[in-house]
């Protein structure tokens, strides 16, 4: 999803609303709204922190270095060339304008094109089923209220980014339900195992018990932060266990041109060759596999008329503006550009950001004798790594030290817990960034686990006194 800040629960000076600040803001805010600036208050200060204090070879060597945020910062200088080139420079009167909110018709033109090549749909995909608005996470909320009413709930398998809670949560009152999943031993790593369709049925039926009103199934493909992909069976099976229970399925597809391991087979779920139901299927895609998040784009298909209609008024509120839609449609139009220059660089970065970030824990695991679990992936900007070994215990009181432990190096990951995963001890680390900032923040880690060692030691001998 689109840039909703993955780290969390580090809380800076002030981060907490003392009582007084609470009964202060009672009289100003609504209910609703004291929540949701408690939740900013807890959940962003990080985010804030680094906006305030960001890394800078030259002019801050000493400010963050943010390997929690899902950005691909390893193609910048790719895309500042091609969005400088004269053909995106183009200005008339009705970019200046208000667009149809679904989007301009010649951006939805150029998006069901580009989804339908690179999604490898069995035939066109139509303008018509396209909606586009001011990021993924724009998307999804506004798909969690035309679906949901408030107080409904989707099913999530987790991990999950998230940036879903802020979407779907916080935004459109609707509950996200975590599907837990076990983690395994595979080839001597740990890695968590995928939701079975029993798990998802078993989670469907407790919550029912409950008497909460399940409407919907959300998952990502390629995951996030696993990076994990699924199978075109595997896809199947979760839409027809949806379909038996009359339940939509939001598909976010974000990173699907952000797989750099040739062996690895993405099947979009628009390459099936007929879904179950498809007018409860809907796709999300958007910004993140050309490194542009800062353009705010993200794009709904589905083949649901009705959920269109319902979608098209958050363009009022989420629409991006004209001139943006029009170098979006010249860069997605650029198919030549896209499978000459553009994807193949970006693969080769990917994979050699991957090559040397492995490497490095590799290295980190010989150097302090303790194992930093991983499981190997090829597809996505970043490493779901195991730390658990440095917990002691391991509780995420503990993953919650070691946390503020890499923020005491002007380090930023995010940790398990911002993404509902049951076991302590795993962060998402980011790789795709350039190899300066990378070397530099693989420094810092170092230093931050050096630390924990020695207090993890210093505690043994506590308790052996």
């Amino acid at each position: 999803m689109s840039q909703a800040p993955s780290v969390m629960q580090h809380h800076q000076p002030g981060a907490q609303h003392s009582d007084s600040e609470v009964t202060f803001l009672s009289h100003i805010l609504s209910n609703r709204g004291i929540k949701i600036s408690t939740f900013y208050h807890s959940n962003f200060q990080d985010y804030q922190a680094y906006q305030g204090d960001k890394y800078h070879n030259v002019l801050n060597s000493l400010g963050f270095l943010n390997l929690g945020i899902h950005e691909n910062r390893l193609c910048v200088d790719l895309m500042t060339e091609r969005l400088c080139q004269n053909d995106m420079n183009y200005i008339e009167e009705p970019l200046l304008q208000y667009p149809d909110w679904r989007g301009h018709p010649f951006l939805r033109a150029e998006v069901a094109k580009f989804l339908s090549y690179y999604c490898g749909a069995q035939s066109r995909l139509e303008m018509r089923s396209v909606v586009v608005l001011n990021s993924c996470s724009a998307v999804l909320s506004a798909l969690a209220m035309v679906l949901c009413d408030p107080g409904d709930s989707i099913l999530v398998p987790t991990p999950f980014h998230s940036g879903f809670l802020v979407s779907a949560q916080m935004y459109a009152q609707v509950e996200l339900i975590p599907v837990h999943v076990d983690s395994e031993i595979t080839n001597k790593r740990i890695q968590p195992t995928k939701p079975t369709v029993g798990k998802l049925e078993q989670v469907l039926l407790e919550a029912k018990n409950k008497s909460k009103k399940v409407k919907g199934l959300l998952l990502a493909n390629p995951q996030n932060p696993l990076g994990d992909v699924n199978m075109k069976e595997t896809l199947r099976e979760y839409l027809k266990f949806a379909k038996r229970n009359e339940l939509h399925v939001i598909i976010d597809e974000t990173y699907m041109l952000s797989k750099f391991d040739e062996t690895i087979v993405f099947h979009s779920v628009l390459s099936l060759e007929s879904l179950p139901d498809p007018n409860r299927t809907h796709v999300i895609w958007g910004s993140k596999d050309f490194g542009i998040t800062g353009f705010r784009f993200g794009v709904l298909y589905t083949h649901n008329d009705d959920v269109v209609s319902a979608m098209s008024p958050f363009g009022y509120l989420h629409s991006v503006s004209g001139i943006t839609q029009y170098k979006l449609r010249r860069l997605l139009g650029d198919r030549d550009w896209i499978n000459r220059v553009y994807l193949p660089t970006s693969y080769s970065r990917l994979r050699d950001a991957y090559k040397y970030v492995t490497k490095r824990l590799l290295e980190l695991e010989e150097q302090f004798q303790f194992k930093i679990c991983f499981p190997r992936r090829g597809c996505g900007l970043s490493i779901w790594i195991n730390l658990k070994k440095l917990l002691e215990p391991c509780t995420f009181e503990e993953e919650l030290i070691l946390h503020r432990r890499f923020l005491d190096h002007k380090l930023i990951l995010a940790r398990g817990k911002s993404y509902m995963f049951e076991e302590p001890g795993w962060f998402r680390l980011m790789f795709a960034e350039n190899p300066h900032r990378l070397r530099e923040a693989m420094d810092r880690f170092a230093q931050a686990i050096e630390e924990q060692k020695q207090h993890w030691r210093e505690q043994m001998l506590d308790v052996q006194w």
